[in-house]
């Protein structure tokens, strides 16, 4: 104690300085050690710098940080001539979430990612359940465990490359949206980080770039490679499905790098991908917009890096690209419905105008230009992910056709033929959708001469049709038809092919023309006006050099229009009177009326006749709220097939294969499209059929087609023998009221004969419900007289129409 005692009498004194330092004059020594002072700043702590005895300036910066980093302050190099270094407290940035908390959070998002790769399995697999175990192993391996391995890699690469630039990152949090839906079926939103960007001081701007795409860049390279796997382990063979299918749009480096091994087929495969094709599509899309420049987002801070904090503070700058915003804005609304994408550009246009909510990166060290050569590199990786990488303007959609059938796009419409020359062609058997295709198709030759021509095919069965059967998008059939025109008057005809597929009937319709002569371009006068006068139109092509004068000798028609033709095309009309079309006697075989003969009397002297059938003139049936009562006498007694459809044009049943019905007693069918009964039995019980009030209806024996009607909303009134509204040929008919009321009977003469004695008919006055009533019309007078008989009906009454006109030469 006396030695510790004398020792300390002898110390010598401490001297205490009187005044003690501020944090201004601390900051101001330290920076003195690396830095020659200038002016002070605007702010505290803030001066004009240049490097200590000539030295690199950032270099100096690096020396005063790692002496001000156990203070707890950072220095910072503003971007001005000459540089401002101000000194600040370092900011204090912490994860936001533990490490036990980010595992949770990580293991949850994993968890709805494996929920969203079940749906697509059970999607694809009708068999499957979103709940099954199965299906959620195979989500687990396939689809959850691809998209987690990716964003651990980029998270850790992020680590790396911040930890090489002296920055403390931390690791990435995924978003997980975990209801898969048509515009957004991935599961991944996107990722975020666990600190503020104006938290995480970035020593540069190299620095700052390098790291910001790290993350966008890794999402997107692995997403495409898993697209491209995903697409090796998909079938070209559709799966089963029970629901529309989501398609997908890949990018152009997948499509380019699987175009050389895929071909075809890679469409095909994008319409039913494997969950680890679509885990890489959502993850490349995910890359690729966290590469936009949108505020808040990696490449809106690689944009920093690229043009320079200061430069990006800058007014005129912030303005110039909110403008490019908003014009990407309007033109994503007025081009694409893809909500993703307007969702995406409305918050980038609204963060752009307010860019001051989003926290902006930290720079230490503004001063420090970017070199070229990084410049070049961050901004080339930035534009291929942009360019290349875009997914789309629709990257995910609904098939909502997916069983839509057979596909007749790639058919023609049209055939060149010559006369007596056989043309061959082929069709190509392809679905429309994406399921498996069977069925048949029916072909047959319309026009005025179809039993003149020859057609056939190898694959026509013995009632004219010919089947196929599971036509996929990978595995096309093809059906060779050969057709022989006549040797001479080759007028326009058509070829109609009825795709007959359970559920998806349509029909195709290939006009058959005679290049080079002058003729009619349709093979139907088209029925512009069905009305007491109807009118009829069809078009006329004349040949180069051919003229001529058209000319008709049936007195019920009268041309609307010019009838000298020239070279080129004209359309042709003709009026006609009353009863015009009850009085044609012909039909073709689809029980259409003919039109009137034309001649065209060419200038040298030849002449050539053209007859057409009038398209709308089959017979009509008037059905009475949807249904239709077969009477006994209907079709004779033998057994026949009763087809029907809303649309379209009368055919038979592809195969004979139909459901029986038995008239022995009473019964009610209503009759879907193209839903075939076979009508059997003695006719002794009461039928109905419900037929909607729109359509056709087709009788059909093994012979083929019988008769065919043209379904129209009327009163029930049935002609025998005979159809409303069609000419009559026989002199006596009975008229069956079949409705509740009474209806009147009535006389209309129509014609110019001059004669008015020429008719001997008896009608009764009114017909009863539930009765019938018997007419007799006999012509008499002038036999040259061109005559027609036809009967109306409406809830006013029946009228009994008689028209009779004097022949193109006059009456006798």
């Amino acid at each position: 104690m006396a030695l510790s005692g004398e020792h300390m009498s002898d110390s010598e004194p401490i001297v205490i300085d009187a005044e003690t330092w501020g944090a201004q004059e601390l900051y101001e020594v330290i920076a003195s050690r690396y830095f020659v002072l200038g002016n002070e700043g605007a702010i505290p702590a803030s001066w004009e710098v240049r490097g200590l005895d000539g030295k690199n300036t950032s270099d100096q910066l690096v020396r005063l940080n790692r002496h001000l980093e156990p203070l707890g302050m950072v220095g910072i190099l503003e971007d001005k001539d000459p540089p401002t270094l101000s000194i600040a407290h370092y900011p204090s940035s912490h994860s936001v979430l533990r490490t036990w908390q980010q595992a949770i959070v990580w293991f949850l998002m994993a968890g709805f990612m494996t929920m969203v790769g079940a749906s697509w399995l059970a999607r694809y697999d009708s068999g499957s359940s979103v709940l099954q175990a199965g299906a959620f192993s195979q989500s687990a391996l396939f689809f959850t465990l691809p998209i987690v391995a990716s964003l651990l890699v980029a998270s850790q690469f992020r680590s790396i490359v911040a930890k090489r630039y002296g920055v403390e990152i931390g690791h990435i949090v995924p978003i997980v949206f975990p209801i898969p839906t048509p515009s957004w079926p991935f599961g991944i939103i996107g990722v975020m980080g666990q600190r503020r960007a104006d938290l995480v001081p970035m020593p540069n701007r190299k620095a700052l770039g390098l790291i910001e795409i790290v993350i966008p860049l890794t999402l997107f390279v692995a997403g495409t490679a898993l697209t491209i796997v995903g697409l090796s382990m998909t079938s070209s063979a559709p799966p089963n499905l029970e629901e529309a299918p989501v398609v997908f749009e890949a990018n152009a480096i997948v499509q380019i790098l699987s175009a050389s091994w895929l071909g075809e087929d890679f469409s095909i495969r994008l319409q039913w991908l494997h969950p680890t094709g679509i885990a890489g599509i959502g993850l490349a899309i995910v890359g690729w917009g966290l590469m936009l420049p949108i505020p808040g987002f990696p490449g809106d801070r690689a944009l920093h890096s690229l043009i320079g904090p200061s430069e990006m503070r800058d007014g005129s700058i912030q303005t110039s690209i909110f403008v490019v915003m908003l014009a990407v804005l309007v033109l994503v609304f007025a081009t694409s419905d893809y909500m993703p994408w307007i969702f995406l550009a409305a918050v980038g246009a609204w963060q752009r105008f307010s860019p001051e909510s989003v926290p902006q990166p930290f720079v230490v060290d503004e001063y420090a230009e970017l070199d070229d050569r990084i410049r070049g590199r961050i901004a080339s990786m930035v534009l291929i992910v942009l360019i290349a990488g875009f997914p789309g303007m629709m990257p995910s959609s609904l098939i909502e056709d997916y069983d839509a059938g057979l596909s007749t796009e790639r058919w023609p419409d049209e055939l060149e033929v010559r006369p007596g020359v056989e043309m061959s062609f082929s069709l190509v058997l392809e679905p429309e959708g994406v399921l498996p295709v069977s069925g048949w198709l029916q072909m047959r030759i319309e026009g005025a001469m179809p039993g003149k021509w020859g057609i056939s095919s190898e694959c026509l069965d013995s009632i004219g049709a010919c089947s196929f059967s599971d036509v996929i998008q990978a595995n096309r059939d093809e059906v060779s038809i050969a057709i022989t025109p006549p040797e001479a008057g080759v007028v326009p005809h058509s070829l109609r092919i009825l795709v007959d597929v359970q559920g998806n009937q349509k029909e195709h319709l290939i006009r058959l023309i005679h290049v080079g002569s002058s003729a009619p371009l349709q093979p139907l006068w088209a029925l512009v006006e069905d009305s007491a006068t109807p009118l009829i139109c069809m078009d006329v092509i004349v040949s180069e050099g051919d003229a001529g004068n058209l000319t008709a000798i049936n007195p019920y028609w009268v041309f609307e229009n010019e009838t000298d033709l020239l070279s080129g095309q004209q359309e042709i009309c003709m009026r006609g009177h009353e009863g015009a079309i009850q009085s044609s006697e012909n039909m073709d075989e689809q029980h259409r009326k003919f039109g009137p003969e034309i001649v065209f009397e060419r200038y040298n002297g030849s002449n050539e006749s053209w007859r057409l059938a009038i398209e709308g003139s089959e017979p009509a049936m008037h059905v009475f709220g949807g249904e239709w009562s077969l009477p006994g006498w209907f079709a004779g007694d033998s057994e026949f097939v009763i087809n029907h459809a809303d649309g379209g044009s009368a055919f038979c049943p592809s195969i004979e294969m139909a459901a029986e019905v038995d008239s022995s007693e009473n019964w009610t069918r209503a009759l879907e499209d193209h839903t075939p009964i076979r009508i059997i039995g003695d006719r002794g019980g009461n039928g109905t059929l419900g037929l909607g009030d729109v359509g056709w209806m087709a009788v059909c024996t093994g012979d083929g087609l019988v008769e065919s009607y043209r379904i129209v909303e009327g009163v029930d009134v049935l002609i025998s023998p005979g159809s409303i509204d069609r000419g009559l040929r026989a002199s006596e008919f009975a008229l069956h009221n079949r409705g509740d009321e009474p209806l009147p009977v009535s006389v209309e003469w129509h014609g110019d004969s001059p004669e008015s004695d020429i008719w001997d008919i008896s009608i009764p006055d009114l017909i009863e419900p539930a009765a019938s009533a018997v007419v007799e019309a006999s012509p008499t007078g002038d036999p040259s007289l061109i005559r027609a008989l036809w009967v109306s009906a409406d809830e006013t009454g029946v009228v009994v129409h008689l028209a009779a006109r004097c022949p193109t030469g006059g009456c006798s």
